[in-house]
This record gives structure tokens, C-alpha cells and sequence, in this order.
């Protein structure tokens, strides 16, 4: 069907029927690209209409949702399990057609940017993220205070790259082209740079265990998961997918159940457990706000059950709390989860 042939109660429906299918906690790695393309409908849809009419049928809203997708969901865009460089670059470029002044999609952009050596793009990149961070209104795209510090870093190290660059430059003038001194050598260059990269290395990811955080490097992680400490499960946010590992066997997870393990390990306990309200960020929004109890269980229980399968034992216990279902971490095993050091969570305040 043409988008022109498209009638926005039909978007509004598809809308319902994939927050269902994504709400149920079930991988499907069409949904993220069909949810991104709905909404994109309704976008282009809305923006011929007047002032009057997008109000009434919530175009900014719409406009959110599609860049949060895009920015939370573009990596995914592929496949919900594993990550892709590519697609998040494409997805969150397309997130800055939509909104220009996005501090986030700038920072991820120039992070991409950096990693590819590219440091003129890169130092454009986190120039425009800390800029529009300044008068930037919407909490959730905003940077939160680690970001901020990394983005100095990388910017400071982008620019210390290409005057590096340019010193060797000049310094490949013949003397006889100046009649002053050649400019002076720039070995402090290579102290910051060699300085900001190790810490930027030994900082880049967290390590959250039951007695705190600590920062670590890859490779520190990646040892780790080669070399897991017994009944301890490990939760590994990695470049390339977002693994459970236990006594030797793993499962990859999408990002939301992935996020949602994290928040028990961490945010509950038998004292402190978590209903729905608590957890209301993993369910995909809604228009209305809802969230039928039956969803929330379902969701916990797929989790429960994609544990199990690598031997988890029941770690998530059932209470009632308030009136309302709720699930906390029992404290059976141990737990290591580790996530690079600037990563956003959904439930992110004070991480």
C-alpha cells in the first residue's frame, strides 16, 4: 500500500498491535524496523496537516516516539539481538532530520565517528552535542553527567589528533622556507593524548556487582566473561550483543528484558520490590498510559524462563506489593553486570 493510501487510523492501530508484540517480551527482528516505520507514516502524515489537526492527533508524540526509537532502538534495527554499527550511525542521522538540535544523537554520532579515526567529523560531532545541551528541553535526549565528562575527552583528544596531524605537516617543509625556527616540537601533545586514551581505555566500561561499581577496560570484561566467577551470573551489555552468562552457558537478550534484568539485580530486593508502576519505562508507550498487569507478568516470566534455560535458578521471586504484583531479586546468586561507562539506561537517573 502507497503511503498516500495510508489513513492514520490504520498507523494508529498497527501502532497498538507492535507495542503488543514487543510488550509480550517475545524477539521478533522485524518489529523495531516496522515500529520505526510506522511512525515515520504518521510523521509524514501529520506534517501536511494544520496546527489544529496536530494537536488533536498528537503529533508531537509521534514525533518523540520515532526519535527515541531511532536513538534507543536503532542499533537494532536489524536483528533485536545482535548490535550493528552501521545501522546506528543510519539511524541516528535519520533521528537528527526529525530533530536537528538532539544533544544525544550528536554525542553517538561523534562517538561513531571518533572510533573510525575520522576526528574532524568527530570534533564537529561533540562541539554541536555540548552546544545543544545547553538549551536542550527534553530530559530523555539530553547527556547525562558521564556523558558530558567523555564528551570533553573526545573532544579534547579529536582536536589534539588533528593538530598532531598538522604539526607533522608542517614539519615536512624544508628549513629554507622559513627564515624563523621550525615551530617547536609538541611533545606535550602526545602526554595528553596518551593520558585522555588511557583513561578513556581503563574508564570505558562499569562493573556493577552487589558491593558497588568500579570502572574497568574491554578487555578487562571480556576476561571476565572468559573466566566467569562460579554461581554468579553475569550480565554483559558488549559492542556486539547483550549476554547472560552462567556456569559456562549464555543467552543473548534484546535490550529491554536485558535492561529489566538489570534494574532487579540492582534496584530491588525481598524489602524493595518493584511492580509494574516501578517498571513502567519497559513497557513501550502508550497513548493512554496502561499497562494491563497480565503484561507485566508475562513479560517477568519470558525473562524468567530465557534464565532458566542456561541454568539460572529462580533468582526473580513473586510478592504482592501495594495491592499490586511485584518481583524483586532474592539474592540467591551472585551477579556481574558490566556496560560501557556512557551508556544510557531507560531507567537511568543517578547511574
Amino acid at each position: 500500500m502507497r503511503r498516500s493510501e495510508i489513513t492514520l487510523d490504520t498507523l494508529y492501530d498497527r501502532e497498538e498491535q507492535l507495542l503488543e508484540e514487543l510488550n509480550s517480551g517475545e524477539a521478533k527482528d522485524w518489529i523495531y524496523y516496522e515500529i520505526v516505520d510506522v511512525y515515520k507514516n504518521m510523521y509524514h502524515y501529520l506534517s501536511r496537516c494544520s496546527a489544529e489537526e496536530k494537536e488533536e492527533h498528537g503529533f508531537e508524540y509521534v514525533k518523540k516516539q520515532l526519535v527515541s526509537y531511532l536513538i534507543h532502538y536503532g542499533t537494532y534495527l536489524k536483528t533485536q539481538l545482535r548490535k550493528d554499527e552501521r545501522m546506528a550511525k543510519t539511524a541516528f542521522q535519520r533521528a537528527l532530520t526529525y530533530d536537528a538540535k538532539n544533544p544525544i544523537a550528536h554525542y553517538r554520532l561523534g562517538f561513531l565517528a571518533y572510533n573510525e579515526q575520522h576526528y574532524k567529523e568527530a570534533l564537529r560531532y561533540f562541539e554541536q552535542a555540548l552546544e545543544y545541551q545547553k538549551t536542550y528541553s527534553n530530559r530523555e535526549f539530553c547527556l547525562n553527567e558521564r556523558q558530558l565528562y567523555y564528551a570533553h575527552l573526545y573532544l579534547a583528544n579529536s582536536a589534539l589528533f588533528i593538530a598532531e596531524k598538522t604539526y607533522q605537516s608542517v614539519a615536512q617543509f624544508p628549513d629554507y622556507i622559513s627564515d624563523q625556527e621550525k615551530p617547536a616540537e609538541l611533545s606535550f601533545l602526545h602526554e595528553w593524548l596518551q593520558r585522555n586514551e588511557a583513561i578513556l581505555t581503563m574508564q570505558a566500561f562499569t562493573k556493577w556487582t552487589a558491593s558497588g561499581k568500579e570502572y574497568c577496560s574491554k578487555e578487562q570484561c571480556e576476561q571476565v566473561m572468559m573466566n566467569p566467577p562460579k554461581n554468579t551470573v553475569v550480565l554483559y551489555f558488549s559492542d556486539r550483543e547483550n549476554v547472560v552468562s552462567y556456569h559456562g552457558r549464555e543467552v543473548c537478550l534484546p535490550r529491554d528484558p536485558a535492561e529489566m534484568l538489570c534494574y532487579f539485580l540492582v534496584e530491588t530486593n525481598k524489602e524493595r520490590p518493584a511492580t509494574k508502576y516501578d517498571m513502567e519505562v519497559f513497557f513501550q508507550s502508550r497513548r493512554n498510559g496502561d499497562i494491563p498487569t497480565n503484561t507485566f507478568v508475562q513479560k517477568v516470566k519470558r525473562l524468567r524462563e530465557k534464565l532458566g534455560r542456561i541454568g539460572v535458578p529462580t533468582i526473580i521471586d513473586s510478592c504482592s506489593c501495594r495491592g499490586e504484583t511485584a518481583y524483586y531479586y532474592n539474592g540467591l546468586v551472585d551477579y556481574i553486570i558490566m556496560y560501557r561507562s556512557d551508556y544510557t539506561f531507560m531507567f537511568d537517573d543517578e547511574w
